[in-house]
């Protein structure tokens, strides 16, 4: 029986023939993609539902204000902390102004406290000392009373005296403890009333200062937003800026190929806008914590009866080599094909290689603004003491 495509090609008639070479070619092509799975096509794990992702850098207004010039324009390239739009922002400079007399009528009302506090001790030894000189006369007046040197009505006069002295001094010591509770244990600087003050205008100051609008991070200039004439309020977009220096595919891979995707095993990508010819040596970085549908906007309910399986697919996450992006760029949401290297067998689902890094995933574009500000205030302070 096994021999019988051969037999029949030698001996058989027309169409004898034609269907044992038609089961020849048949084995021939299945053997030849057994060998093939079996030496290459078992250790790699591709899909051709893949996509380059970016981080793309929101930049939104943060001072109410209408936008007087725009200094950017789609495609361009920009430096962390250039500036991108200026804004006519007269209410935010009106609330600057105000914070900065409030300060300054603030810093007045302490020094003036401090001053009650000093008047009102100065008044009590006052006192203290006219109480004491009383309670010194009516114990004359006392000792003398027996021998008729005094008249008994001036012994009572000077009791009553007394008591009066007594009482002034119990309530000049009052409301010294009123007047110190608003500035004991500060300065004018460190006092609670002054702080606050000094912190409106900090806030102001830095809002003032954020009319300026400035790129956060280097990159180039997408979905812009923001033309002159707009009424922009705080939260509202303006630009997006996209670092092109960190790239990174997104390859959903089906949950039945999963098994064996590790962090750290090589992958190669293929993007249609290069051509197949240019292939990318990537590296997995670490699996999304789900499937794709569970992130969607609207979760898939299956308990509603009318239950259908579907295949689902797991992001992964592929690094783009830096030496490969510099000779072939790439933008985000281009489509790529990715091919997984199961030879290695990389490290544990729960340790990803991904990690933040410091270069592109902070700004330090608005570092020297509370500087600013305490400064502009320190010198309100200086100026109304």
């Amino acid at each position: 029986m096994t021999d019988w495509p051969l037999r029949a090609l030698r001996t058989g008639d027309r169409r004898t023939r034609r269907a044992a070479l038609i089961a020849l070619v048949t084995a021939a092509v299945g053997l030849g993609t057994y060998a093939w799975w079996y030496r290459t096509g078992r250790w790699y794990v591709s899909t051709n539902d893949a996509y380059v992702e970016a981080s793309i850098v929101p930049v939104d207004d943060e001072t109410p204000g209408t936008i007087r010039q725009v200094l950017v324009r789609n495609t361009e390239f920009v430096r962390a902390g250039q500036i991108m739009a200026v804004l006519q922002a007269d209410r935010a400079q009106l609330r600057l102004e105000h914070a900065e007399a409030h300060l300054g009528t603030t810093v007045r009302s302490v020094r003036r406290a401090f001053a009650e506090v000093r008047r009102l001790r100065a008044q009590r030894m006052a006192e203290l000392a006219f109480l004491h000189k009383d309670q010194t006369d009516l114990a004359r007046y006392e000792q003398a009373l027996p021998s008729g040197a005094i008249a008994a009505i001036r012994v009572t006069d000077e009791r009553a005296t007394v008591r009066a002295a007594a009482a002034t001094v119990a309530a000049t010591a009052a409301a010294l403890k009123a007047a110190q509770a608003a500035v004991d244990h500060t300065t004018i600087a460190s006092n609670p009333r002054v702080r606050a003050a000094a912190a409106a205008v900090e806030l102001a100051d830095i809002l003032w200062a954020r009319r300026i609008v400035r790129a956060p991070v280097s990159g180039y200039v997408a979905s812009r937003y923001a033309y002159p004439g707009t009424v922009v309020h705080p939260g509202q977009r303006l630009f997006s800026v996209v670092p092109l220096r960190t790239l990174w595919v997104v390859a959903n891979i089906k949950e039945t190929e999963m098994a064996r995707v590790r962090p750290g095993q090589r992958a190669y990508l293929r993007s249609r806008y290069w051509g197949r010819r240019i292939a990318y040596k990537g590296r997995v970085l670490g699996l999304m914590p789900g499937a794709g549908s569970a992130f969607s906007v609207l979760p898939p309910n299956d308990a509603t009866g009318n239950y259908i399986h579907i295949v689902e697919r797991v992001p992964v996450r592929i690094a783009l080599p830096a030496e490969g992006l510099r000779r072939y760029p790439l933008r985000p949401g281009l489509s790529v094909t990715a091919e997984i290297d199961l030879h290695s067998k990389g490290r544990s689902l729960m340790h990803p290689l991904t990690r933040a890094t410091q270069r592109d995933d902070r700004t330090a574009v608005a570092s020297g603004e509370r500087r600013a500000a305490r400064l502009l205030a320190a010198s309100l302070i200086a100026a109304n003491s």
